[in-house]
């Protein structure tokens, strides 16, 4: 008896090493469910325990468990996961701590009753005494993607390849860090472009996405194989690139965020010296793209004018996510001088800084939930700031490309409450390359309902829809894509 009490103490041990019993575990992730979700929506019909893991990023002294389950969740009514205010994708993401083709089962333009989505879900929990206590689920780490589209032929003849490969290796010595910057640029600039026409050739349609990691990446990538069609996605720096891309017949389409698409159409601010691109047209809005406001949670901040005479990252130049933080500041009236320092960041580096109190906030323009938001928020706690109803309201008026938007209370792990902001679409763009007919085909492969892009991959396309697709457009719709988006969504009568 006494070595049979031994045992079960050691198995109750070590049951309490791997964190929360399967009982207690469900009940957090129902409450977090509850909090995200309209109450009675979901049901958590069914959830198993997958394993778990030592989180390797725990703080000092600190022990946390990740844990890891799969979990069945059924609709008790009709509902629309992609709407762009209301509760939907993103707080069932950051409530059963998912990623990237980690839930399944949510398709576009609505779910019916009845409906079961599917969920590879995570929590982290921590260790306190005798107990284990949730803290901000982290979410399966990102999908890797490619440098460039899989499965794409080779951009170049080997002789060729091989002699670009000796001319850089052997530069001279002097050969400055700039000089072989610019020749990898080119390269890259080179490589994209044999990949549009690569993409056209066969049949497909080239989009200039992103960066690696990014979302615009991850969205164009869910598109490949979706109704049978294929796509290539460009691997860029970013939404100005793609709309340059687009502009000199290097991609016929392109993904940038509306008020950058706009500069470009007029020719203005980054796109000055090209002059007015009067030819772009947008093939729709695809997902809101939010303005984040975020400061440590443990701290005192609780406006945006709180941040007079603090340390703001405002993001890295050249970056419409920049031009977009300085609008919003200069919105709240922080002009030059009025903020301690402004630091030219990129997210993850701003994230750092936050987390070791090098800078006070950080401003960024992303879709949401963002990835990497939800994992610093399992590493400190986070807040985020409401904007100003006149900020926001003047940013609407001052530009078409600007529109509120309220982030609904479980958008982000433990935020308890809506959040008043401003966002921008994430607007797919055609140049002239494009007939209507193409025009009309991509149109109607992405706007129609029923895929399942967030299981493809990418958690903003679950929010992408053909109700939603005119919200936030700043350029003229192409007509191809307005006589599709009016079959599929026609516009409601004047009341």
């Amino acid at each position: 008896m006494r070595r049979l009490a031994v045992l079960l103490l050691l198995s109750l041990l070590a049951a309490c090493s791997r964190g929360p019993d399967p009982k207690a575990l469900q009940q957090d992730v129902a409450g977090r469910l509850a909090v995200a979700l309209p109450a009675e929506l979901l049901v958590l019909a069914d959830m198993a325990r997958r394993g778990s893991q030592s989180d390797p990023k725990a703080p000092a002294g600190q022990e946390r468990r990740i844990i890891y389950f799969d979990a069945d969740l059924k609709l008790n009514k009709d509902y629309d996961f992609g709407g762009w205010e209301s509760p939907g994708v993103a707080g069932v993401v950051s409530a059963m701590g998912t990623g990237p083709k980690g839930l399944v089962g949510v398709v576009n333009g609505g779910n019916k009753a009845g409906d079961v989505i599917r969920a590879h879900g995570s929590a982290t929990y921590k260790r306190e005494g005798e107990s284990w206590v949730l803290v901000a689920p982290p979410g399966h780490g990102l999908v890797t993607a490619p440098e460039f589209a899989s499965g794409a032929p080779r951009p170049a003849p080997e002789k060729m390849l091989e002699a670009m490969r000796g001319a850089i290796a052997n530069a001279p010595p002097e050969t400055s860090a700039a000089t072989r910057e610019v020749i990898l640029q080119e390269l890259e600039g080179a490589h994209a472009a044999i990949q549009a026409r690569l993409a056209r050739a066969a049949q497909g349609y080239a989009i200039a996405a992103g960066a690696s990691g990014g979302q615009y990446l991850r969205l164009a990538q869910s598109l490949d194989g979706s109704r049978g069609r294929k796509v290539t996605a460009l691997t860029t720096a970013g939404g100005e690139e793609n709309l340059r891309m687009v502009r000199d017949g290097r991609a016929p389409m392109g993904l940038a965020q509306g008020d950058s698409a706009l500069l470009a159409f007029q020719g203005k601010g980054p796109f000055a010296q090209e002059g007015p691109y009067s030819a772009l047209r947008a093939i729709g809005s695809l997902y809101p793209e939010a303005v984040h406001v975020l400061v440590r949670g443990d701290g005192a901040l609780r406006s945006v004018a709180d941040l007079a005479g603090k340390r703001v990252a405002i993001g890295v130049p050249g970056s419409a996510s920049r031009s977009t933080a300085l609008a919003v500041l200069q919105a709240h009236g922080f002009a030059p001088g009025k903020l301690a320092k402004t630091l030219e960041l990129p997210l993850n580096e701003a994230l750092s800084a936050l987390q070791n109190k090098e800078i006070d906030a950080l401003v960024q323009v992303i879709g949401f939930p963002a990835d990497s938001l939800r994992e610093a928020a399992g590493a400190m706690p986070l807040r985020l700031l409401p904007l100003d109803a006149a900020a926001v309201q003047a940013l609407a008026k001052d530009s078409p490309a600007f529109f509120p938007l309220t982030l609904a209370k479980g958008t982000y792990p433990d935020q308890d409450r809506e959040v008043r902001t401003v966002a921008v679409a994430a607007i797919l763009l055609a140049g002239a390359e494009l007939t209507d007919a193409e025009v009309a085909t991509v149109t109607r492969f992405i706007f129609e309902a029923g895929t399942d892009l967030a299981a493809r991959g990418s958690a903003q396309g679950a929010q992408v829809s053909a109700a939603n697709a005119r919200l936030g457009l700043a350029v003229p719709l192409h007509p191809g894509a307005a006589r599709v988006l009016d079959a599929l969504a026609p516009p409601k009568p004047a009341q």
